[in-house]
């Protein structure tokens, strides 16, 4: 008889020799087959791929091993499980559990790219290079980038994941770390600080614009586009709106890249523009065919201010150039440094200055700079504050093997102990001790152009008095008290020969030839290059001072004096012209009303203890540790005089009077006008700024760095104070395609 199924097949003898019920066995009479339920119903394709679940087993000859080594398998205790959770109605819910699975992947690949987020945006600020020469995953070192990812992988375990992931696969689609990675993430990061200042821009209404070109590492031609506006809390902010190439630099094209700027972002910059501020040069500030005439002629109400740093570097020019006695004194100095710049030579200055002045800093003599001449007043700083060791050093140089260093060096010598190049050096650093600190805060971003004016003209002040006979006393007691301390040879002027000769016919004696040198110093330099910075102070500023008279009447000075009530009938024409759809009546009103309340409203206001004391008013100012910071002694007589002329009260002050006390609505055109006043720019230093940080990004090493990388890059860095919301930046880089929608968007 053919052998067949037995029920004793439904029991398994246990350890205790007890019975354990099969419930996964069943057979089938008709097809005389055995099959294992729990494979064919709770399986997954694999395992219902199984012998006992798909075709059935009669080896009845080796049915019990086939029984055995079934139940006894990983894949049919497991399912063995979700039938027993099943049957006691805690199901599995496959699709939950894929859900919640899918939502943890998600999670992991979020916080990934929220690290390598930071990291660019770290990178940015920090205008550190983002590729590796070689980022192979051989490599040693793979750049800045890959390199901090890893050492924050060490700390974070989604990443450490991500990372072991890539290493041990190459066919990752998802590494968030590529090059296209980069590009989408930083271009999405760039563009939401400009949306921010483009919301910001359109809020203040009134803005003004400050351009400027230059030629980057690659020789592209690059437009730097500066917005300046007052925001919603009253502060007068500065921002890099755009980068653009400007492949025409001509005054057409740059008046078309900047109508492409403008029209790109959507700027009404022919309603809403009041301001324009650029340098010198002839393609922005030309009359009939300049960047600046354009503009005008499309917007009459766009007044043009020439950069009060500009300006005041031309002013140092023209005294620098004065007369003899000044460019010779600083040809030498420009000479001597030269010539110290070697390398010998600047390590012996650099000994004999180790030895003299142990514990104080040491400066080095910088190279002078054909743009910022207040580099001038820092070499001359340094001459004077080391100067005996300056005399050792070429005393140490002229005994040189070299015959050229031994030659020079004795023609230095002999010319800076000169009692002539004493006084020039003393002369000239008592001039920079006005003109530096002023040009430092003619550069500041919140500066306006009350505040501006009133520095130029006490700067003038301070510059006029130098002019009496009394001053000249003390500079030239000054001037031989350095040098006996010194002990320089020449304590006095020379006294030189008188020289006679006969008259010709219809000769007058000339009354000089007998004048003492002190006298001739007196007036031919001292007097002469005095008169030449005061009237080149004044020529130069008219334009401002022209402008500084059509709004006069809101000046802070005029709005805090006690006097009549009684305006003049036109004192508001020329802010009726400048800004449209301004009430000239009502704006009167409000003045007279808010000039009788002033006092009132300050007293409830905190105002600052010292001017420009807000770090917005010297930010982005770069400080080189070698260099000196001696004008802060003539950096404070200014501030102090200028407080005691403003009483603390500038423009900014009076517009958060009127924002903090909410009366902006009772006084909406004194809060229109002086919101426009406060956006005239004074410098265009922030063009220059813009430049600096161009100079720090696209190096020589990365000089084929594509325009969009460089403008986001350089958003990020010049606008760090804004904040970024990171979750919406993976979303919208998780828009970028159907890959990333399904791994950064939960289900």
């Amino acid at each position: 008889m053919n052998r067949s199924f037995h029920e004793s097949y439904y029991y398994k003898n246990l350890a205790n020799n007890n019975k354990s019920r099969r419930l996964w066995l069943s057979y089938s009479p008709s097809k005389d087959l055995i099959f294992c339920i729990s494979c064919k119903l709770y399986g997954l394709p694999k395992a219902q791929k199984s012998n006992l679940a798909l075709n059935g087993s009669n080896d009845w000859s080796n049915i019990q091993r086939i029984i055995n080594n079934h139940e006894h398998s990983h894949n049919h205790i497991q399912l063995e499980i979700s039938r027993g959770l099943y049957l006691q109605s805690n199901r599995i819910d496959l699709n939950d559990q894929l859900i919640i699975c899918a939502n943890r992947e998600v999670a992991n690949n979020r916080e990934v790219v929220r690290t390598v987020i930071e990291v660019l945006i770290f990178a940015a600020r920090q205008n550190i290079s983002l590729r590796g020469h070689n980022e192979n995953v051989l490599s040693l070192n793979r750049g800045i980038f890959l390199e901090l990812l890893k050492v924050i992988g060490r700390h974070s375990a989604p990443v450490m994941m991500h990372l072991e992931k890539i290493n041990k696969s190459n066919n990752n689609r998802l590494t968030f770390m590529s090059s296209k990675s980069q590009e989408k993430l930083l271009s999405i990061l760039g563009e939401m600080v400009r949306a921010q200042i483009l919301k910001d821009v359109k809020n203040a209404c009134h803005f003004a614009v400050i351009i400027d070109t230059t030629t980057d590492i690659s020789n592209q031609e690059q437009f730097t586009f500066i917005v300046r506006y007052v925001n919603s809390t009253g502060v007068i902010e500065e921002r890099l709106l755009a980068l653009e190439t400007a492949s025409d630099a001509t005054e057409q094209g740059l008046f078309n890249t900047f109508c492409t700027i403008t029209s790109k972002y959507d700027i009404n910059w022919e309603k809403h523009l009041c301001a324009q501020s650029f340098d010198g040069a002839a393609s922005m500030q030309g009359i009939y065919s300049g960047l600046r005439s354009f503009i005008q002629h499309k917007n009459p109400r766009a007044i043009y201010v020439w950069c009060f740093a500009h300006i005041l570097n031309l002013v140092v020019v023209d005294t620098c150039d004065s007369c003899t006695d000044t460019k010779n004194f600083f040809g030498d100095v420009q000479s001597l440094v030269f010539f110290l710049k070697a390398r010998k030579r600047a390590a012996v200055f650099i000994e004999c200055r180790k030895k003299m002045y142990k514990d104080d800093r040491v400066l080095r003599l910088k190279s002078f700079s054909d743009t910022r001449w207040t580099s001038h007043g820092k070499v001359l700083n340094v001459i004077f504050c080391k100067y005996k060791a300056l005399i050792d050093a070429l005393e140490v140089l002229q005994n040189s093997s070299d015959r050229i260093t031994a030659s020079s060096s004795r023609a230095f010598l002999k010319t800076i102990s000169t009692f002539k190049f004493v006084l020039c050096l003393i002369f000239f650093k008592n001039i920079f001790i006005v003109t530096t600190p002023l040009s430092n805060y003619l550069q500041c971003k919140t500066i306006d152009f009350f505040e501006a004016i009133q520095l130029v003209n006490v700067a003038k002040k301070k510059l006029s008095e130098m002019r009496s006979e009394c001053k000249y006393e003390v500079f030239i007691n000054e001037v031989k008290e350095f040098a006996n301390f010194n002990n320089v040879p020449e304590k006095d002027f020379k006294e030189m020969r008188k020289r006679t000769r006969e008259l010709l016919t219809g000769e007058t004696p000339d009354d000089n030839s007998n004048v003492s040198s002190m006298v001739q110093f007196k007036i031919k330099t001292y007097y002469a290059a005095l008169d030449k910075i005061t009237m080149s102070l004044h020529e130069r500023f008219s334009q401002s001072q022209e402008i500084l008279k059509d709004l006069a009447i809101l000046n802070p000075d005029r709005l805090m004096a006690k006097d009549s009530q009684n305006l003049p009938s036109d004192c508001f024409q020329h802010i009726s012209l400048w800004l449209e759809n301004i009430n000239t009546d009502q704006l009167g009103t409000e003045y007279i009303q808010f000039k009788n309340n002033i006092y009132e409203l300050i007293n409830g206001l905190e105002l600052p203890t010292e001017i420009h004391d807000d770090t917005s008013k010297v930010q982005n100012t770069e400080i080189d540790e070698n260099d000196d910071c001696s004008s802060n002694d003539g950096n404070l007589n200014i501030m102090d005089e200028y407080i005691d002329l403003n009483k603390n009260v500038t423009i900014t002050t009076i517009i958060q009077l009127l924002t903090k006390y909410g009366l902006d609505s009772a006084f909406p055109n004194l809060h229109v006008a002086y919101r426009a006043l406060a956006t005239i720019p004074v410098p265009s230093a922030s063009a220059e700024r813009s430049f600096s940080k161009v100079k720090l990004i696209k190096t020589r090493l990365r000089s084929t760095m594509g325009q969009g990388r460089l403008e986001s890059l350089l958003l990020l860095s010049c606008e760090r104070d804004i904040p970024i919301d990171i979750n919406i930046v993976i979303d919208k880089f998780s828009q970028s395609s159907d890959l990333l929608k399904n791994a950064l968007t939960f289900k």
